[in-house]
């Protein structure tokens, strides 16, 4: 397999760093980035596991069921 050097900048490599899993490569990570159909959900699970916003959805989440409740 042959392989090009390339340049990026330093904010680049950095985000390209942190989205790399431990057993890829740099080339498996910009496949798989580049590569993305679909958008895995599973990325994002626990998200807001520390957010207030979190709190606040829920918040809301139970007032509107409340009011729906009371219209029926």
């Amino acid at each position: 397999m042959s392989s090009k050097t390339i340049s990026i900048r330093d904010d680049i490599y950095d985000l390209l760093k942190s989205a790399k899993r431990e057993d890829e490569s740099f080339s498996d990570v910009i496949e798989r980035l580049l590569k993305k159909d679909k958008i895995d959900l599973s990325e994002y699970f626990g998200a807001l596991k520390d957010s207030p916003l979190l709190d606040k959805i829920e918040a809301d989440s139970k007032r509107v069921r409340e009011t729906a409740r009371s219209r029926i």
